[in-house]
């Protein structure tokens, strides 16, 4: 069900440190209020209705009210966030100044990334709102209400397009969102269609083509690009061998991952690897 903020409450700011694992127990939604999340530290993948987005460190992540969403981890870095919410009236200085369309506008991408200098910008507006936050000041609303409209400004005129978001072609199912979530969670193991099929209580056929229709992939397909975006991961935050991160990510053999990875990315995994560290 969608949750508000605490009655009387126009705006809330929050710090929180969760285990690399953590995992959103359930899809849940605003009531009343916008969300903006900027990652500290950690690697997530959020799950949508109408699509999945990645959210690092330094992006941030807007959610608007009544959209139903959960966040699974992406990598086994510690997840670290400051969170904002607030209600529409709590900007309204600023949507009046530039039209609702501008709000609107930055919650068209649920994932927002920048260059170094704007992330650095970004962080310090962040740890600001929080700090005023947590003053016990007569002037705190009215000084929350400028760093957030700082924040809104920047994203608007700073965010860079991300491209790994993957957009649904209909909107997806919660049967279907579930089964997402138990791939994601699960992609490492031998994940047959069949036992993704009993999560969302579909016979193996029904949920293949209901699937298809809704992802626009095939379970195979979508299953692969999970493994090879945590293959990337691995190659470019760890120092596993090839035939680690081969078992890491479901892969009996590292030959039969090699081969997968350079179809899907025209390189090989060690290629992808020093090219990466060589450009970054």
């Amino acid at each position: 069900m969608p949750f508000p903020l605490p009655e009387g409450q126009q705006i809330q700011v929050t710090y929180k440190k969760f285990a690399a694992q953590y995992k959103m127990p359930s899809l849940q939604a605003a009531s009343d209020h916008y969300s903006l999340a900027y990652l500290l530290s950690g690697d997530r993948m959020a799950i949508t209705t109408t699509m999945n987005f990645p959210l690092h460190q330094g992006y941030v992540g807007a959610i608007p009210p009544y959209v139903y969403h959960r966040t699974i981890p992406a990598s086994n870095q510690i997840y670290e966030r400051i969170l904002i919410k607030f209600k529409p009236e709590f900007v309204k200085p600023l949507t009046d100044q530039f039209g609702i369309q501008f709000l609107d506008s930055i919650y068209e991408n649920p994932s927002h990334h920048f260059s170094p200098e704007y992330q650095g910008k970004m962080e310090e507006l962040f740890r600001e709102m929080l700090s005023e936050y947590e003053e016990a000041s007569p002037y705190r609303d009215f000084q929350l209400q400028c760093i957030l409209s700082r924040i809104l400004i920047l994203l608007h005129t700073h965010s860079l397009q991300n491209e790994d978001s993957k957009i649904h072609t209909t909107p997806i199912s919660p049967q279907i969102i579930e089964a997402i979530y138990y791939m994601e969670r699960n992609f490492a193991k031998p994940l047959t269609i069949d036992d993704v099929a009993k999560i969302s209580g579909y016979s193996t056929a029904y949920f293949s083509r209901l699937f298809q229709s809704q992802i626009g992939k095939s379970y195979t397909e979508y299953l692969l690009s999970i493994r090879i975006r945590h293959i990337q991961n691995l190659l470019l935050n760890s120092d596993y061998s090839i035939t680690d991160i081969a078992l890491e990510t479901g892969f009996k053999y590292p030959g039969n991952m090699t081969m997968v990875f350079k179809q899907k990315t025209g390189l090989t995994p060690l290629q992808f690897r020093k090219k990466s560290r060589e450009t970054g």
